[in-house]
């Protein structure tokens, strides 16, 4: 049986390794060895993703989580404060995802202790999640043969069970006025801090509606307070579990940069939105619901379906066809300085996970 007092060691283990995105490579050999210890077989793709498989009776089953962390993700130092773990207040506390693999891994571990047989799985360890979901864009899905599954990413207690997400788009844009000195003769100039300005004051940004919300979170430009700033950067994002609001927003987007720019023909502005990933809307009576839901009913507990404002890599999988539903870890407050894992949730999580593998 999976063992709490093991998983809080072995996570805090995790936490410790430093792997903001770009930089898993410390928490893939830990990983890797580990999986190989628990007698799974260990492989990486070309974007050296760990995907990892479990001989076992029936269809596969993937369960998967992401390596890396968001920044400030350096020299972490958790801390057990009753019956919660968090960072010295520093740093984020890495929780998203350590503690989705921890659970993983505790539950590999209890189910192999068990020796009373398991499920065929095959476990996927992602790369660079945050951002874009790169990894999962880059995985190699020849070598994944399930078409159901979990991802161990989600906020909130493990019976939260996420049927619903939305796109993203991602935008960004490079403005480019004129330089120059801005005590001598600042009428030469061309303030590309002001065009961003005036572009920010006109975008709809913030909670749209129930489903949609828009943001530019990134706004850089200038090099000294004596020149009239000549380039600036925006970097943003909106996102919708409608299409056609999607749609909509990109258009209202893309008529506020245009407006701007021709109130300005002497300066310059390159705007890109891209797509980075699709929405999905699940069915309650999916099978992978039906796998968890009779895992959290031997708990005791009931499963609470629910939509997101969040992306993981579950929208690449089940855009690639593989019905791989996001519950939560027991972590909150995902991204902050304050973030939290609640020793008890993520405990359950790994808990749930086991029956999984053993096909209870």
């Amino acid at each position: 049986m999976a063992d709490q007092e093991r998983l809080v060691k072995n996570l805090i283990e995790l936490i410790k390794i430093d792997s903001p995105s770009g930089e898993e490579d410390a928490m893939d050999e830990e990983v890797s060895s580990r999986l190989e210890s628990l007698g799974l077989k260990v492989s990486h793709d070309s974007y050296n993703n760990v995907i990892a498989k479990l001989a076992g009776e029936g269809k596969p089953f993937m369960l998967s989580a992401h390596l890396d962390t968001v920044e400030p993700g350096r020299g972490i130092k958790p801390v057990v404060d009753g019956g919660v773990l968090r960072s010295d207040g520093s740093t984020i506390l890495g929780g998203d995802c350590k503690a989705g693999v921890a659970i993983v891994l505790e539950a590999l571990e209890a189910a192999k202790e068990s020796n009373g047989g398991n499920r065929a799985i095959e476990v996927v360890f992602t790369r660079h999640e945050e951002g874009g979901l790169v990894g999962a864009h880059h995985l190699d899905f020849s070598m994944v043969s399930a078409k159901e599954g979990i991802v161990f990413d989600g906020e909130g207690p493990p019976n939260r069970i996420i049927l619903s997400a939305p796109s993203q788009n991602v935008v960004t844009a490079q403005i480019t006025g004129r330089a120059a000195h801005a005590g001598l003769e600042p009428e030469k100039g061309i303030s590309a801090l002001l065009i961003a300005a005036d572009i920010l004051s006109q975008l709809p940004l913030g909670r749209i509606d129930e489903e949609t919300t828009a943001n530019i979170g990134r706004l850089e430009g200038g090099l000294k307070r004596n020149i009239i700033p000549e380039q600036a950067f925006l970097d943003g994002e909106f996102r919708s579990r409608d299409s056609e609001k999607l749609a909509d927003l990109e258009r209202k987007f893309r008529g506020v940069f245009d407006e701007v720019a021709s109130r300005y023909p002497e300066a310059k502005i390159d705007l890109d939105i891209v797509n980075t990933y699709q929405a999905y809307n699940l069915d309650a009576g999916s099978e992978a619901v039906a796998i968890i839901s009779r895992a959290l009913a031997g708990m005791g507990l009931e499963p609470v379906l629910e939509s997101t404002g969040g992306g993981s890599d579950a929208n690449v999988f089940i855009e690639k066809g593989i019905t791989a539903i996001p519950v939560g870890i027991g972590v909150r407050d995902f991204h902050t300085t304050w973030e939290t894992a609640v020793i008890a949730e993520v405990f359950q999580g790994a808990q749930m996970c086991e029956s999984v593998i053993r096909g209870a």
